[in-house]
């Protein structure tokens, strides 16, 4: 069975729809949503998530007038216990180093160690060794580091500060649990904020896919998290870029809705800042101490919304307690329905736009999946807002394979179209072919893509030939309407084929006669020249069917030569291609019956005054034909006639008469055109 165009259509929608959804479908289960793609779209909503909450934390950042002021890096425990006691006046929830006491125990770890104590609520930093491997929620290491025996006996918890990035080298998750196989030890942001929201530590458990935090006060706080204990964090502030005294205008007030309050170290432990300032960011906060300096470890990451700068340590800590105290946590599972549901929607109203208007079609779909990716952008900064973990209408993660599939199965589907198209375009030109040759057909074409084909014309030099049956009335009246079909398209099947084979194009089929132009649309030099070789092949061809059993058809041809207006003709959008004006019309009164008898061909005086070689004919004279006040000399070329040798260039016709028994009419005379210098038809008339 032949596919109509419509029926190809819909198989091609139903095609680019079967592989959006399985598309869809694979890519989220097997989670190449969270590679690549995933994670760039993930950084844009990231950056444009709006403002957050005022942060409950506070850094005491190690910067470089802190370490200028304690002698250079590392700094000696002394410093830490002098800042340690300074905070614990002001009654901070917890004070969580992340700085590695890894070292053997010191003359100073007695003093660090005391003030610790006396806090009661300090924090300090562990980390694992090495590679570690996913395991039930938590990365598991052969090796941990951990504080000396007489720190680790003073602290409050130990919490881990391994930081992971991902493959392009930024940190999008943080770990919140590490293990070595035997005991398991959550990470310092996990710890504070656990203690902020005085949390049951002993109660956290892992279900599969999320931690459970038991509080007090606040219900159970559900952290998603993956296999290897990885929350994806929302970064509610961006890298510090400036100098503390610059960014807090050595006021300390927490300016930027943004940014975390920071405050040096060595501004806290010298006292240098008053209590009234300096209370407020510490009372009832989680204070973390790490490195804030280029001049310390090199502890600075890129993050989703870096811009020209990397984020410490300390504040990559600070985002992870901040969004675990609001609970607002970026989706970290795809959602495999939705998923496929829109990319469906997506592909099927791009399919659907494209088929229907070509680029505007493809322009107006680019435009609903930038609204898409608008919605789904909105739906997760709601999400967040929200604080929901549920499934999402427009998952986040789903944008990623959205907006880079769509608009690659729309590419493909417009290069279906364009072979469609080409693929019509060859249609068309072999339906034209059926009537005229392919260069008129090609010109057609052009003309309709460089937006010619419009109502209207040109004046053209052109030659017109009518081809018209003797006797079509009779015939019709002895035949079935059938069998007249059926002799008209025999006769005409190979008229057309000589007419092509001259370079005429069939302007039109009138029942009993056929219209064929020369000169137009395709310009050509010998126009009439072509015109009567046809018509004398025609001739021979329309004897030669009758001969060889044919039916008894006779046609008659009348040819002219002169000014036309070629183009189209009728209404917009509903136009043919023609010729109009008096050149056409005195060629259809050529062929009359006392003109054109049976089987003879019929030229003006022009036609017969443009043929250079020599060609036999009969002056028929001067006639009058309908609807034309002055009369047309015509003549008859005869079907013996041939065309010799060529008139030398510019030479006038001579004309010698001659005795001839093929007359047409009683009066008509022979005649034989010769090349003379000095002579011309309006001389010999």
């Amino acid at each position: 069975m032949r596919l109509t165009r419509q029926r190809r259509q819909l198989l091609v929608t139903g095609a680019f729809l079967l592989v959006a959804i399985l598309g869809g479908a694979g890519a989220s289960s097997l989670g190449i949503l969270d590679q690549n793609l995933q994670a760039s779209v993930y950084d844009f909503l990231i950056q444009n998530a709006g403002d957050a909450p005022r942060s409950q934390v506070t850094i005491v950042a190690i910067d470089d007038s802190t370490i200028s002021r304690y002698g250079g890096w590392p700094l000696r425990k002394s410093a830490y216990a002098d800042v340690v006691r300074a905070l614990a006046g002001l009654h901070p929830t917890v004070i969580a180093f992340d700085i590695g006491f890894y070292d053997q125990p010191g003359p100073e770890d007695a003093a660090l160690a005391a003030a610790m104590r006396e806090a009661g609520n300090v924090v300090l930093a562990m980390q694992g060794s090495g590679e570690g491997n996913a395991v039930d929620g938590a990365l598991q290491f052969q090796t941990i580091e951990a504080p000396n025996a007489t720190l680790r006996a003073a602290a409050a918890g130990l919490g881990d500060v391994n930081i992971v990035p991902e493959i392009d080298h930024v940190v999008r998750r943080a770990n919140l649990a590490i293990t070595n196989g035997t005991d398991r030890y959550l990470s310092l942001p996990f710890v504070a904020a656990a203690r902020q929201l005085r949390a049951d530590l002993n109660q956290v458990h892992f279900t599969g896919d999320s931690y459970v935090l038991p509080t007090k006060g606040f219900g159970d706080r559900v952290i998603p998290a993956d296999v290897a204990g990885g929350l994806r964090v929302y970064f509610v502030a961006r890298p510090a870029t400036s100098l503390i005294d610059q960014r807090l205008d050595n006021k300390y007030p927490c300016k930027v809705p943004d940014e975390f309050c920071v405050v040096s170290l060595a501004d806290i432990a010298d006292g240098r800042i008053p209590a009234e300032t300096l209370r407020p960011l510490i009372e009832n906060r989680i204070v973390l101490i790490g490195v804030h300096s280029a001049s310390a470890l090199p502890d600075d990451y890129l993050v989703p919304n870096s811009e020209n700068s990397k984020m410490w340590g300390v504040e990559l800590w600070a985002n992870v307690a901040q969004t675990i105290l609001t609970g607002r946590f970026p989706l970290l599972r795809e959602d495999t329905l939705p998923t496929v549901a829109w990319m469906a929607l997506i592909t099927f109203v791009g399919v659907a736009l494209i088929l229907r208007w070509r680029v505007l079609g493809f322009l107006s779909a680019l435009g609903v999946l930038l609204l898409y990716a608008a919605v789904a952008e909105q739906a997760f900064v709601l999400q967040l807002q929200e604080r929901t973990l549920g499934p999402r209408i427009v998952p986040a993660p789903s944008i990623a394979y959205v907006v880079a599939m769509a608009p690659f199965w729309w590419v493909l589907l417009i290069g279906y179209l364009q072979l469609e198209e080409q693929a019509a375009v060859g249609r068309t030109q072999r339906a034209f072919g059926l009537a005229v040759t392919p260069e008129v057909a090609k010109h057609i074409l052009e003309m309709q893509d460089t937006g010619q084909l419009t109502p209207g014309g040109q004046l053209r030099e052109a030659t017109v030939l009518f081809g018209d049956i003797r006797g079509f009335t009779t015939m019709s009246e002895g035949m079935g309407p059938s069998s007249l079909l059926s002799t008209l398209n025999r006769y005409f099947d190979g008229m057309v084929k000589i007419v092509q084979r001259w370079g005429g194009t069939v302007n039109k089929y009138n029942g009993d006669n056929i219209m064929v132009i020369w000169g137009a649309p395709i310009p050509v030099a010998d126009h009439a020249k072509r015109a009567v070789q046809c018509a004398l092949e025609l001739q021979q061809f329309i004897v030669s069917e009758r001969a060889n059993g044919g039916p008894d058809v006779a046609f008659g041809f009348g040819i002219n030569t002169g000014e036309l207006v070629a183009g189209f003709l009728g209404a917009q959008g509903r136009f043919e291609y023609t010729v109009i004006g008096d050149t056409v019309n005195v060629a259809s009164r050529l062929t009359s019956g006392d003109i054109a008898r049976r089987d003879n061909v019929a030229v003006s005086e022009r036609t017969l005054r443009a043929l250079f070689p020599d060609v036999e004919y009969v002056d028929l004279g001067a006639v009058q034909v309908k609807g034309r006040a002055e009369p047309v000399h015509c003549y008859q070329v005869n079907r013996s006639g041939a065309f010799r040798t060529p008139n030398p260039a510019g030479a006038p016709i001579q004309v010698r008469e001659v005795a001839s028994s093929e007359a047409a009419t009683p009066r008509a005379i022979t005649r034989r055109v010769r090349p003379r210098r000095d002579r011309t038809p309006e001389a010999e008339r």
